[in-house]
């Protein structure tokens, strides 16, 4: 067991957990209506975005892998069932195992309509219960909080 010191207060317990609480309920939601209305899962819907936006809408592997944070077996597992569906398309870069992720004319069209599913959601799960001055608040929180890489969050002691 750890030092007493090392547990959490009970008021930084409750933060915690009701952060939890919130944050699981909005991206359970988010996901949910994308789900339902665009046939797309979350993770379908991170790469087909990815894509989406980048010129040519095309991207390297790796470079599409360090975007989502994910380890190059997933996404190589994802990318060959999105490869099957044709929602992208997957060419060699070259020597070795270097590949380029293409967005195919489905996979445009089916990020296009998730699009407008996934912003309505935002908006509706993550946005609306939240006041202007509460949206203002947590900006300037997650711009505090969030270091420029957007990858992990700061330590609690800074």
């Amino acid at each position: 067991m750890g030092h007493p010191d090392s547990c959490l207060s009970p008021h930084e317990r409750d933060l915690w957990r009701g952060f939890l609480a919130w944050s699981e309920h909005v991206t359970a939601s988010v996901a949910r209506a994308l789900t339902e209305q665009s046939g797309l899962s979350v993770p379908e819907f991170e790469i087909l975005v990815r894509l989406w936006e980048a010129p040519g809408h095309s991207l390297g592997q790796q470079t599409l892998g360090d975007s989502l944070s994910w380890t190059a077996s997933r996404l190589s597992h994802q990318l060959s069932r999105m490869d099957k569906r044709a929602l992208l398309s997957r060419e060699s870069a070259g020597s070795g195992r270097y590949m380029t992720i293409r967005l195919t004319p489905a996979g445009a069209e089916a990020a296009r309509r998730a699009l407008h599913v996934h912003a309505e959601a935002v908006r509706a799960f993550f946005l609306a219960p939240l006041g202007d001055t509460q949206r203002g608040t947590l900006a300037a929180l997650l711009a505090s909080a969030t270091p420029a890489d957007g990858h992990t969050a700061q330590s609690a002691r800074q």
